[in-house]
């Protein structure tokens, strides 16, 4: 008699995420163990092999799903017909929030790159997204009317994603020299969001 397959239930699925964000968070990548994540969802190491056969997949399976979620929330802004001041505010303070709760995402986007070149961005179709949304349209409308300088749409991306994620990245680092606990750096964040909209519209505005 063939054996029964067994059913994957989501809910210890979602349990043994949730474990692993904290353990990925505290312990970093290298540092979590199969063990650690296990005790901390409360279930049994066999099981939690059943559903995610390895530590790689399990973490690819969390953060794939988080930036692909937060990727479709940031098209659905550089498609939004607001005024480019707007919408570069708008795109700063959605993704400081989402780095926030997430400041695994750029480690993860990095070790996806280092080990499959441009594959993530492949499957987002990312160069394509940027080359055809509003906002690429925008800059370029917005110069051509001499209300700001004529500039390629990457260095604004990038000026806008490098401002984002390297408190993020170097957190222990402003942590200590600014002497900010839990609260002072989210607080340092939440300052951030207005001065980085700021410094990207005194460059775009500047000529």
């Amino acid at each position: 008699m063939p054996r029964k397959k067994e059913v994957v239930n989501p809910d210890t699925e979602n349990k043994i995420k949730e474990a692993a964000k904290k353990v990925f968070l505290s312990q970093g990548y290298e540092g979590a163990t199969v063990r650690q994540i296990a005790q901390e969802a409360g279930v049994n190491v066999a099981l939690m092999n059943y559903h995610f056969q390895s530590k790689e997949q399990l973490f690819k399976s969390i953060y794939m799903e988080s930036f692909g979620a937060f990727f479709g929330s940031i098209v659905r802004l550089l498609n939004e017909e607001t005024p480019l001041e707007v919408k570069i505010w708008k795109i700063v303070d959605r993704y400081t929030d989402f780095l926030i709760e997430n400041p695994m995402i750029p480690i993860f986007v990095l070790a996806e790159h280092r080990k499959d070149g441009n594959s993530l961005f492949k499957e987002l179709n990312v160069r394509e997204v940027v080359k055809t949304s509003y906002f690429t349209k925008q800059l370029q409308e917005e110069a051509e009317k001499g209300t700001i300088r004529p500039v390629n749409p990457l260095h604004v991306i990038f000026s806008l994603m490098g401002n984002l994620i390297f408190p993020v990245v170097a957190r222990p680092i402003i942590s200590y020299v600014g002497s900010l606990d839990e609260a002072g750096f989210r607080q340092f964040m939440e300052e951030r969001k207005k001065i980085i909209p700021e410094m990207i519209m005194a460059y775009l505005k500047s000529r």
